[in-house]
């Protein structure tokens, strides 16, 4: 196991908030969710040409969403970086970079870790999605062979930055955070069980948190909970070891090149098929 910057970095030494990642971030997740729209738009066209029409004007409901999207993104950076701080997780690079600090994880081996483990993620993933494909035609898989190639890679970044920030740096952060509290006897530093329970509830939970988006376009069906329940879980285990030992950073990359190597090369194989 790589020595990762969590050995690096005491937990008992307080530091202050990094509010330059703070923004930083911030400004870099409502980006992503920018660039989801056109990719969203597309998979859920059928449902709004069948729905009826809002109960408040359209510029306003999206003035809302982005303003309700806001908050949720600042308290989730906010808590992951404070929390973060105290046990040794966060985005070792872009503080460095920030703060002009020394990097406590290399750059080659963060940027090298996250493309090697999203390839592999995505080949993974990917087997059991061309299988399933045929027998489920409604998952988003398949709907995005439809979809323009340029959305499907715009899209990956919403993958890569915003659902990075909500589920590692925030959930898997604070989850990890509860376990070094309350259930570790040595505070001083993250134990890899207490690390990897954690991980495990995140894998679990980042699946579930798959099914809502996914019965909007197909009825969710035991097969369906499985399949987004494997999928997910493998790849956000991927994704918070390497959050874990070589920051959010490379998870960032993974979880981006996991969503290319699916969502713009593997559904390649269906139009082949």
């Amino acid at each position: 196991m790589p020595s990762g910057f969590i050995n690096n970095l005491p937990a008992e030494q307080p530091r202050r908030f990094p509010w330059r990642v703070f923004w930083f971030l911030l400004v870099a997740s409502l980006a992503g969710a920018a660039a989801m729209i056109p990719f969203a738009l597309e998979v859920f066209r059928p449902m709004a040409a069948v729905a009826s029409s809002p109960p408040i004007a359209l510029p306003l409901l999206i003035v809302l969403g982005v303003l309700e999207n806001l908050t949720l993104l600042a308290v989730a950076i906010a808590v992951g970086l404070s929390l973060g701080h105290k046990i040794g997780l966060g985005a070792p690079l872009l503080e460095s970079w920030l703060y002009g600090e020394h990097a406590t994880v290399r750059v080659r081996d963060s940027v090298k870790s996250g493309v090697l483990v999203g390839l592999a993620v995505g080949i993974v993933v990917l087997v059991p999605l061309l299988v399933a494909a045929p027998h489920l035609p409604g998952l988003p898989f398949v709907n995005a062979s439809r979809i323009a190639v340029w959305k499907r890679v715009l899209a990956g970044f919403y993958g890569g930055i915003d659902e990075e920030i909500l589920t590692r740096l925030f959930l898997l952060t604070f989850i990890a955070w509860l376990g070094l509290r309350f259930f570790q006897k040595q505070k001083a530093r993250l134990a890899p069980r207490t690390f990897w329970l954690a991980n495990i509830i995140v894998a679990i939970l980042f699946g579930l948190g798959h099914l809502p988006a996914a019965s909007m376009v197909m009825h969710l069906t035991p097969a369906v909970v499985f399949l987004a329940l494997m999928i997910n879980g493998i790849a956000a285990l991927a994704f918070g070891y390497l959050y874990w030992q070589r920051g959010l950073e490379s998870a960032m990359i993974a979880h981006f090149c996991a969503d290319f190597v699916i969502y713009v090369v593997g559904v390649a194989f269906l139009r082949a098929s």
